[in-house]
């Protein structure tokens, strides 16, 4: 992970950022820039947090750690949404394990300074309520509109969702239970996509399609 001061970031980046208002509040000022690595941790599992972050490039995972030391996928994070704020608001002790798909970049601020001044700032908290809401919309959403498409459909997008640089890495087991396939049933549209050529097997992972993988994908949403 690379930290990069707001007076030293380029111009690009400053605009990138500069999409995004009072992304925290009153201490807007006091943000850093973070850049994580494709497949680079961005939270470890159960070490509490020591920034609140919110995503302005990149794509991660968020994974559930069981007991015995299965993981399992149960969200994805995009441009635009916050990373910590359950545990900034203490609904959240012990944090999942973030891992970044793509390079992905953050502005970050001190957890500390955060639960200290934001909890005063009524904007930033009403903005972040909001967040939080359309979160919770949008994984309704994905789980009432996905039933509507097929395991080819929605095994697309969620590839697109998990490739970087047109490279998909992940583990069988991990997506089919995050679809609600089994393992057969994963395999079995996988071995299409070979030979349509929406995929390539490679000695690791596969080399994806994206134009044929965005025809398959229509408009489903994965969460």
């Amino acid at each position: 992970m690379k930290k990069i001061s707001m007076e030293n970031i380029n111009k690009s980046l400053k605009l990138n950022i500069d999409k995004y208002e009072n992304i925290f509040g009153s201490l807007t000022s006091n943000m850093e820039v973070e850049i994580f690595n494709p497949g680079e941790k961005i939270i470890f599992y159960n070490v509490p947090l020591e920034k609140l972050r919110f995503m302005i490039q990149g794509r991660a995972k968020i994974l559930f750690v069981h007991e015995d030391g299965k993981q399992s996928i149960i969200h994805f994070v995009k441009k635009g949404e916050y990373l910590g704020e359950l545990s900034f608001l203490e609904i959240e002790k012990d944090p999942k394990e973030v891992i970044s798909i793509t390079e992905s970049i953050f502005v970050s601020i001190d957890m500390s300074l955060a639960k200290k001044e934001l909890v005063k700032d009524t904007q930033f908290l009403f903005d972040l309520s909001k967040f939080i809401g359309n979160k919770m919309l949008e994984r309704t959403y994905f789980h009432s509109k996905n039933q509507n498409y097929g395991l080819k459909n929605r095994l697309a997008g969620y590839i697109l969702m998990s490739q970087s640089n047109e490279i998909y890495l992940e583990k069988h087991t991990e997506t089919a239970e995050y679809l609600g396939v089994s393992y057969r049933q994963l395999l079995y549209i996988f071995k299409e996509f070979l030979d349509q050529g929406v995929l390539i097997k490679l000695k690791k992972g596969y080399k994806v399609n994206i134009k044929k993988l965005e025809l398959l994908a229509k408009d489903t949403v994965i969460a």
